[in-house]
């Protein structure tokens, strides 16, 4: 049932949801709501916040069984519920919760953080042609570049009113973005 599950990551056969492999990820409250990244080097990261933090496994299969390393954990890297970008070998994001929530870069090697900027309040994201699509909690939307050296925001302005939370989506050159209350489509082709 749901308890056997508390306080793990696990992996499930998609065919026939057969438990292949778990890994300690104990959280506050048993919350875990942000999703973790894959990355075609084998690499899982998930993020927790509530004090938790990340951690990074290394999955490799192998005569039909998964065998799981933990590379690192970090509990500088807090994602509450906003979306994880990973781009090449560093993974962005918000990272707290109740407090700022800092725009952080984090090598998903290693662990190390590469920097953290107050740059937006909370904020989810869609990485699309080397840029990144933004709205924070706040409403605002933007459109920065992210890279191991740090943030740039290319433009920013004000579009929702209430609390927004959910995380942007694109769909060819249409952003969907919305709040509490409502939504909105914004053309972001040339």
């Amino acid at each position: 049932g749901g308890s056997a599950a508390h306080g793990l990551i696990a992996g499930l056969d998609p065919n026939n949801g057969a438990l292949l492999w778990t890994h300690p990820h104990k959280t506050s409250w048993g919350l875990n709501i942000a999703l973790p990244v894959w990355g075609d080097d084998g690499i899982l990261v998930m993020s927790s916040a509530y004090g938790t933090g990340a951690r990074a496994l290394k999955l490799t299969r192998e005569g039909g069984k998964t065998t799981v390393k933990e590379l690192w954990a970090n509990n500088r890297m807090r994602v509450h519920h906003t979306t994880m970008v990973r781009v090449g070998e560093v993974i962005y994001a918000s990272s707290g919760d109740f407090g700022p929530a800092p725009l952080t870069a984090i090598d998903v090697r290693t662990g190390e953080i590469k920097w953290q900027e107050r740059v937006f309040p909370k904020a989810s994201f869609v990485y699309a042609d080397g840029k990144f699509f933004v709205v924070d909690e706040d409403g605002g939307v933007s459109l920065a570049t992210l890279s191991p050296a740090g943030a740039k925001v290319i433009s920013k302005f004000s579009l929702l009113e209430h609390n927004a939370w959910t995380a942007p989506t694109l769909a060819g050159t249409k952003l969907y973005v919305r709040d509490r209350k409502s939504i909105a489509a914004l053309e972001v082709g040339r």
